[in-house]
């Protein structure tokens, strides 16, 4: 990335912005694969760890405004990449709680209803796009 950036004359902040503005169809389209998963999946029952998920979420959020002053006040690259290291531990740990409380909760209470193998197959597109 930083090679195509020098080639570019750009610099990497500029290159990676411009890179991610090319991505805006692709998030478009990851966001319309979700309301789909989403649309499927609605049901009325309370997510027992919603509190515990907000909680970590916004403790990731204030973690990348963090690392985001660091590349701002041109810190030292490899102190960032810890820290954006460390958010993406948080980030797996919290879709672990996420995981969970889905196999627990939302998986059962489809299986109680009779819709199991097709909240089965949400469930395992919802993976596949997270593994990706």
């Amino acid at each position: 990335v930083i090679i195509m950036a020098e080639e570019k004359g750009t610099s990497l902040l500029a290159y990676i912005r411009e890179h991610d503005v090319l991505n805006t169809e692709q998030d478009e389209k990851k966001q319309a694969q979700q309301e789909n998963l989403h649309a499927a999946h609605e049901h009325a029952h309370t997510h027992p760890n919603k509190k515990k998920v907000v909680n970590r979420l916004a403790r990731i959020e204030g973690h990348v405004h963090s690392i985001k002053k660091m590349v701002d006040e041109d810190r030292d690259c490899s102190e960032v990449l810890i820290q954006i290291a460390a958010v993406r531990k948080a980030l797996d740990n919290t879709a672990k709680v996420i995981l969970k409380d889905h196999l627990e909760h939302c998986i059962l209470h489809a299986i109680e209803k009779g819709d199991g193998s097709k909240s089965l197959q949400d469930f395992e597109a919802a993976i596949d796009q997270y593994l990706r």
